[in-house]
């Protein structure tokens, strides 16, 4: 009967190591993933290889900060130029060149700002995906040091068992 619950639990076991290597998997994949793209996302101008090498799963997020961060920066550039016309910073005969420089300063500030921002966001997430990943490594190691513990029992078992028919092990 101690046979029988010692490879029942040791089933129970494999499929739980299992189901802990997928999500294990699953984890250092996003993992990855979160990686690739705070490089990405935290240069200063992104290329098209670069917003095509973002991985499938966090593409439309990726691309949706992209364009949120270039709208914010842009809409937040305008407002900040309407400020600076208000308060008279370009005086009483403002010149274009100057106004369409200064504009674009403050575009490319607020948006060197903004992503980093989202590198603080995106670092927060990869350091959750990290500490669940100490936890299962930790969680794996458990399961496989219990599994060589019960073979060592399930080997004993036997032999025990096969010593009492006067055959060896």
């Amino acid at each position: 009967m101690g046979f029988i619950m010692f490879v029942a639990r040791k089933t129970q076991l494999q499929n739980k190591q299992n189901d802990v290597s997928f999500q294990l998997t699953s984890i250092c994949n996003k993992l990855d993933s979160y990686k690739d793209l705070g490089a990405i996302l935290s240069q200063d101008s992104v290329k098209l290889d670069d917003i095509a090498s973002i991985s499938p799963s966090l593409f439309t997020f990726g691309l949706g900060r992209l364009q949120g961060i270039d709208a914010a920066a842009a809409q937040r550039a305008d407002m900040e130029m309407n400020m600076a016309a208000q308060s008279g910073m370009f005086g009483a005969n403002p010149d274009p060149q100057m106004q369409m420089i200064t504009r674009q300063k403050m575009y490319e500030n607020a948006r060197k700002e903004m992503q980093r921002q989202l590198a603080r966001e995106l670092n927060e997430v990869e350091k959750d995906l990290q500490n669940k990943k100490t936890r299962l490594d930790t969680e794996l190691t458990m399961i496989q040091q219990e599994l060589q513990s019960l073979d060592q029992h399930i080997a004993n078992g036997i032999k025990t068992q096969i010593g009492g028919y006067g055959l060896q092990g």
